[in-house]
């Protein structure tokens, strides 16, 4: 009983010096003047602002499915579903306006990209996918509290996407789209960080290689988590 009374008597002190301390720091420094004039802190900070153009970098990790259907000009009789994955990074641009805690603004950004993957059809044939870059334009929408900032971006994607049945290879630019959220913390007034998450749909493609006697299809979508720095202007 004897050591909590003891520890119940150094707890209440600790806590009253840190509570002392809490306020002096609150209070900022003494500058003489009565304890009334004391009440007031001598600065306030400036709360941050979103509002502005911005310029980063970005990177992160990416994976997906591919379906597609291959054969000869007669006919699909090919089928495959496998798992694509790899890294991506590169640039962002965009600008932001606020209007009390609302956060709305525009971004795109364009990457390279370490994504593909590749599978044996039904028919035993080899088929594989390599998405070479990538690219956005995406609106953002977001409530900013303090110096953190939680958002929800959509919008146009696109990429060029590689495929490779072996005999024959075809690639093509495709257009798609692309959604997710992500949280932003201002480290200074001219520095953000985030994190993202977004899935990507690449749509689409098909080709016909009338030499090679082969048609093929296939459709490209994968989810992506990318972390970022950002320089406001």
């Amino acid at each position: 009983m004897k050591t909590v009374a003891v520890s119940s008597a150094v707890l209440a002190a600790a806590l009253g010096v840190l509570s002392g301390a809490a306020l002096a720091a609150d209070l900022g420094p003494y500058r003489g003047g009565s304890v009334k004039d004391r009440q007031v802190p001598m600065a306030y900070q400036q709360p941050f602002s979103w509002t502005g153009l911005y310029l980063g970098i970005q990177g992160g990790y990416a994976g997906g499915t591919t379906e597609a259907q291959s054969g000869p000009l007669t006919g699909y009789n090919q089928s495959y579903n496998y798992d694509t994955d790899g890294f991506v990074g590169g640039v962002h641009a965009g600008l932001n306006w606020q209007t009390q805690n609302l956060v709305y603004g525009i971004e795109t950004d364009l990457e390279a990209s370490g994504l593909g993957g590749g599978g044996i059809g039904s028919g035993g044939l080899a088929h594989d996918t390599d998405v070479r870059w990538l690219g956005s334009t995406r609106g953002r929408l977001g409530i900013a509290y303090e110096r953190k900032l939680f958002y929800a971006t959509a919008g146009w994607a696109y990429g060029d996407v590689k495929i490779d049945k072996g005999f024959t290879s075809y690639s093509e630019v495709r257009n798609g789209w692309t959604a997710g959220a992500g949280v932003e913390y201002a480290i200074s007034d001219r520095m953000t960080a985030r994190v993202e998450y977004r899935y990507t749909d690449l749509g689409s493609g098909s080709s016909t290689n009338a030499a090679a006697l082969s048609i093929d299809k296939s459709d490209v979508d994968f989810h992506a988590v990318r972390a970022g720095l950002s320089f406001k202007f």
